[in-house]
Order: C-alpha cells, then sequence, then structure tokens
C-alpha cells in the first residue's frame, strides 16, 4: 500500500516528491551524454557506437517532446526529451567527422533529410490524433534505436567507447517517466514508451559491461 505519511501521487506532498523527481532528472539528462562526448573527443573513437541508433533516438524523440507539448504536459517531465536532442545532434556531428568511410556524404542527406521531416513535423502543429498514432511510430523508432546499439556492441571487436553510465542514468530518467504516465498523467501511449525504454537500457547496459568484461580477459590471456 502506499505509506501514508507520503499520501500518494495526487496529494501536496505526492506532488512534490514527483516535481522533485521530475527536476532531478532534468539535471542528470544535462549531463547524461557529456562522458560519452568526452570519450569519443578523448580517445576520437565511435567504436560501439550506432548511426543509424541516433537517428532513430532523433525522430522519437522528437515525436515524444510535440507530444507532450501538445498534450500540456508540464515541462520538467519531457525535459530530458529536449536535453537528448541537443546532445544527439554533437554526437550525430561526431559521429560523421570520425567516419573514414565513404558514406559519410550519405549519413550527412540522411540527417538533412530526418532535420527537414521533423522541421515540417513541427510546423504543421499536428493534431492530437496524429500525434498519437505518430507515438505508436515513436516506438518503433525507440525499438530500432536500441537493436542499433544492441548490434553496434556485440559486433564491436574493441572496448566498445561507449559510455556505460549514461544507461544507468537513461533507466532512472525512464524510471521516473513510467512513474508519470502512470500515475499522474494517466497516459498508457507514455507509459508503454517507458516501460519498454527502461527494459532495454537495463539490457543495454549488461550487455556493455559484459563485453567489456571479455575483451579484458581476452586480453589478459594474450599478454
Amino acid at each position: 500500500g502506499i505509506n501514508a505519511e507520503y499520501g500518494g501521487p495526487n496529494t501536496l506532498s505526492g506532488m512534490v516528491v514527483g516535481e522533485l523527481f521530475r527536476a532531478s532528472c532534468m539535471v542528470l539528462a544535462l549531463v547524461a551524454q557529456v562522458p560519452q562526448i568526452l570519450r569519443i573527443v578523448k580517445g576520437w573513437s565511435v567504436a560501439g557506437l550506432s548511426f543509424n541508433a541516433y537517428i532513430f533516438d532523433l525522430c522519437s524523440l522528437t515525436i515524444k517532446i510535440l507530444y507532450n507539448y501538445r498534450q500540456g504536459y508540464d515541462f520538467l517531465s519531457y525535459s530530458p526529451s529536449v536535453i537528448y536532442v541537443i546532445q544527439g545532434y554533437a554526437i550525430i556531428f561526431l559521429l560523421l567527422w570520425l567516419d573514414r568511410s565513404n558514406r559519410t556524404l550519405t549519413k550527412l542527406g540522411l540527417v538533412g533529410a530526418v532535420a527537414s521531416c521533423l522541421f515540417l513535423l513541427n510546423s504543421e502543429s499536428p493534431s492530437i490524433d496524429t500525434l498519437t498514432t505518430l507515438m505508436k511510430c515513436a516506438l518503433l523508432f525507440s525499438l530500432a534505436n536500441k537493436a542499433s546499439h544492441i548490434h553496434s556492441i556485440t559486433r564491436c571487436k574493441e572496448k566498445p567507447a561507449v559510455d556505460a553510465a549514461q544507461w544507468i542514468i537513461y533507466t532512472y530518467i525512464s524510471m521516473v517517466g513510467l512513474y508519470t504516465a502512470v500515475w499522474e498523467q494517466r497516459d498508457s501511449v507514455l507509459a508503454s514508451q517507458h516501460l519498454l525504454t527502461s527494459s532495454l537500457n537495463i539490457l543495454i547496459f549488461t550487455l556493455l559491461q559484459r563485453k567489456r568484461a571479455t575483451i579484458t580477459a581476452n586480453e589478459d590471456k594474450t599478454k
């Protein structure tokens, strides 16, 4: 049951606790991908990072932001998504900068096409019904994003240049989002998004740790 002193999410104390959780999510989101960016810059390596994953994430996050905004939800509840988009563009730039393959121009064109589509989506001010439909697509984008991350990590032959701490932060923020969607917003669409994201974030963190442990063990054997 709910602690009597806490009183539940719809009481004053419950709302204050919810606001504190969401404020902590915004602060954590500000630093979530900074270690990842610094790791890339310091090592000039993008091993284990997936360009496609960030493109899928950009699409999914933009739809979520529009949905939350049109529903009139508190900005704190979706502020991490806004921050992720900004940081995501920074990482995409680094991925393009360090990409030594001949597919750089193709990827740059893809980024431009996605950015143009998202700009048009913003300018059209879609209805709630349209955004609800798009949120189902966002769920698929989220799934594709996580699948791309998993694929890149598992096929990486060297230690992944993927920061592990960010996945713990992502999981915490997603779980707070799940709490908000279920208890305060009563929004099953957002709840399903956060539930899927939380589960897959934990899976990716586990895979990342195991990958690093395996590579470290193999390096020790060859010494």
